[in-house]
């Protein structure tokens, strides 16, 4: 009898732990994308114009990368009244083993939360969350660029934006090119957030970062800080959304114990419609100003103006079977430059204020991107696409295709064909 007692009681504390378990796991939620891309990437030439060719530089070359690769854990619990407390944390993912010791000091390797992460709490006052998340600028640009990915070869972030990642703010260690003021594809670390509730469609949105890096005695005099406002009407077919976003300070690096200060600004203007057939087309347009004291090395102070845009579009024609085609432009960057004699390191003798990421201001820096590609949905979860893109750079431009991580010199051209995979969980 007794043991039969103690049979039922471990029984039903084991059915306890079950439900309890179940019960916990039904608000959490694990999701993913695993992406691969492969490519045949020229860049135009081994060397710069006036200097022999290099013998094993990179010119013609295969390339395989994996961005957007991430997996990710969202839960939810009800507190009543209509409030919600959520949380997420989604990491970067390298399946290619390129994280891995032995080349560790080349590539990133993957860390907990190192995409879009947070802890907050919702209702009818709206949604206000703290984490390392994209800005209301970012999230609404990205709403625009239909037929365009944000990174890798089909991916326009470096011509539109600047370039696309997460980002930090400046610490005791860091300096200019670790907060990178000219990227606006941002995904921002100690990230305030606010959106108001949808009210008929419309949302409006305000992030700022934290000062956590001032914290630091030897950066007191660093005063950086994000932010980021946005408002979209999103309602059926029509998107329609609006954002600024301002670097504030992001220059500054102490130099003999004085602050030498820089803002970087941008806006944007997006939008995407559905049609009834399938087709979706989206543009987006941004001006991007920068007012840098501290620019790299052997440029002068002062403000620099860039203007970029992007049309594209993304069409399920039948089936299984569609296309993708986009256009992405940045225009010349406007600054003070001069003109002196060219040389082998400078062979158009232009000479400019620095943009962060964008070539040194002066004429013909601009440069267009356009893409196509097939598209065969092999399933709701997985994709596979063939397709090519090509960046074309004006005499000064120096943009490369998405991913290549390699040195574009003034003027050349960059191509890529590509085969690319797609999973999402």
């Amino acid at each position: 009898m007794q043991k039969k007692l103690i049979a039922v009681a471990v029984g039903g504390a084991l059915g306890a732990i079950g439900a309890s378990a179940q019960a916990q796991n039904a608000t959490v939620q694990v999701f993913g994308t695993f992406y691969g891309e492969y490519a045949s990437i020229d860049n135009g030439a081994k060397s710069a114009p006036g200097v022999a060719p290099f013998t094993d530089g990179y010119q013609r070359y295969d390339h395989f990368q994996n961005p957007g690769s991430e997996i990710g854990f969202r839960g939810e619990e009800k507190l009543g009244g209509g409030m919600s407390a959520w949380f997420q944390c989604t990491s970067s993912i390298d399946y290619r083993g390129s994280g891995n010791a032995s080349n560790a000091s080349s590539q990133a390797v993957s860390t907990w939360c190192t995409r879009n992460s947070a802890l907050g709490m919702k209702g009818a006052f709206g949604n206000a969350f703290f984490g390392n998340w994209q800005t209301p600028w970012t999230r609404i640009n990205n709403a625009g660029n239909v037929g365009s990915n944000d990174t890798g070869v089909f991916g326009n972030a470096h011509i539109i934006a600047g370039s696309s990642s997460t980002f930090g703010m400046a610490s005791a260690s860091q300096a200019i090119n670790t907060v990178n003021p000219g990227s606006y594809r941002r995904r921002q670390n100690n990230l305030a957030t606010y959106e108001t509730p949808n009210l008929s469609g419309f949302t409006g949105m305000i992030a700022a970062t934290t000062r956590n890096h001032d914290s630091a005695a030897t950066q007191t005099q660093i005063k950086s800080r994000l932010w980021s406002f946005g408002a979209q009407y999103a309602n059926g077919p029509l998107f329609v959304g609006a954002a600024y976003e301002k670097h504030g300070n992001f220059y500054a690096v102490p130099v003999g114990g004085s602050t030498i200060g820089g803002d970087d600004k941008a806006w944007t203007l997006a939008a995407n419609y559905k049609f009834a057939n399938n087709l979706q087309l989206g543009m987006s347009y941004q001006q991007f100003k920068s007012n840098a004291s501290l620019p790299v090395v052997g440029a002068t102070g002062g403000e620099t103006k860039v203007n970029t845009w992007h049309i594209g579009m993304d069409w399920m024609i039948s089936g299984p079977h569609g296309v993708r085609a986009a256009y992405s432009r940045a225009g010349d960057v406007k600054g003070a430059f001069t003109t002196a004699v060219p040389t082998v390191a400078n062979p158009t003798g232009v000479t400019g204020t620095a943009m962060d990421r964008r070539p040194a201001a002066g004429p013909d820096t601009g440069a267009a991107m356009w893409q196509i590609r097939y598209v065969y949905a092999m399933s709701k979860r997985t994709e596979l696409t063939v397709g090519y893109s090509r960046t074309d750079n004006k005499a000064n431009a120096i943009y490369e295709t998405g991913g290549a991580s390699t040195t574009q010199f003034k003027g050349l051209d960059s191509s890529a064909y590509a085969v690319a995979v797609k999973h999402s969980f």
